[in-house]
């Protein structure tokens, strides 16, 4: 892992609308609830980290929306991120991610063909 993921700081600040998080352990063992939610109309994909690196992802087509999945990860190489693909017809979705229940990002997309992608930044959960 590339060292300037374990500074907080790298980061901070890129990625809009987020306050900063520290990780609840110092430990690459700590588990962590990431609860992604996604609402509003027009979803034909979505697609979220269930782990560290080698868990990747689980992508969801045609949504019912609202929507939510809760996962579990664990220590700083986890990166909870959230994808939302608008289907060609538009709509518009707001996403969210928290964790250990406090909200971490929110993304909006609106649009036909529109793209939302929420990202956590790596070692700034907690």
């Amino acid at each position: 892992m590339n060292e300037r993921w374990r500074d907080p700081d790298v980061l901070r600040g890129v990625f809009g609308g987020a306050e900063p998080f520290t990780v609840p352990s110092a430990t690459n063992t700590q588990l962590f609830l990431v609860d992604y939610e996604v609402s509003g109309t027009g979803a034909s994909e979505i697609s979220y980290a269930f782990g560290d690196a080698d868990l990747g992802e689980t992508v969801v087509e045609q949504p019912r929306l609202p929507w939510r999945a809760t996962v579990r990860m664990k220590g700083f190489e986890a990166v909870p991120a959230l994808t939302v693909v608008l289907g060609e017809s538009g709509g518009r979705v707001e996403s969210v991610i928290r964790v250990d229940g406090r909200e971490a990002m929110r993304c909006t997309a609106s649009g036909a063909s529109a793209t939302s992608v929420c990202i956590v930044e790596p070692g700034s959960v907690g």
